[in-house]
């Protein structure tokens, strides 16, 4: 799966699944290269620092950010996540990572993390399209019978996993601290795949 890229331009290919009605591509496990590193880390600071709830607290910069991505992405190197991402003409819009667990009786299904959208496209749909992709990428690829993820109380993502098939399943009470006087619940939520 390491490199599978789909291509708008060349829908002939086995790799090739553009998103419908887009010129979006999605990229599943693209080459790591230092100016994927690069990208991804510039996206990650921007949805950051415009109040996005991504690991981070704003405001944060390349140097705080891309050790992180360097991190995630060395784990799709070595093939146990899996990226998903959007690409829009030269530029990835959306990405995430689907994380495996070590333990085996839980490999039907995996984590989402890192989700983000380009914060100039919010409210585009493309989070929606991310998560096509990522069911795709979950049921076809990995067959995968479920997807967890968590979001940060108080942001409203909660209700935007919701309108995509999820349900809250538990709650980690204050577990996200974005200020000295500011704990947030961590929400766990829960989708089966059919």
């Amino acid at each position: 799966m390491v490199g599978v890229q789909a291509t708008v331009t060349d829908s002939s290919t086995p790799e090739a699944s553009p998103v419908q009605g887009d010129d979006l591509a999605v990229l599943v496990d693209p080459p790591v290269t230092a100016a994927l590193v690069d990208e991804l880390s510039h996206l990650w600071v921007r949805v950051t620092n415009a109040g996005g709830s991504v690991g981070f607290v704003p405001p944060v910069n390349i140097e705080e950010v891309r050790p992180h991505t360097v991190s995630i992405l060395a784990r799709v190197i070595d093939q146990t996540d899996t990226l998903v991402a959007l690409k829009e003409g030269a530029a990835i819009v959306a990405w995430c990572v689907l994380t495996s667990n070590d333990s085996p009786p839980r490999q039907g299904w995996r984590t989402i993390r890192h989700v983000q959208v380009d914060p100039e496209r919010q409210g585009s749909g493309l989070g929606g399209k991310l998560l096509a992709a990522v069911d795709r990428v979950a049921c076809e690829e990995l067959k995968l019978e479920a997807l967890t993820l968590k979001v940060r109380s108080g942001t409203g993502a909660d209700a935007f996993y919701r309108r995509h098939g999820f349900s809250e399943v538990g709650r980690l009470p204050r577990a996200v601290r974005v200020a000295d006087d500011d704990y947030r619940d961590d929400i766990i939520m829960w989708r089966e795949l059919s």
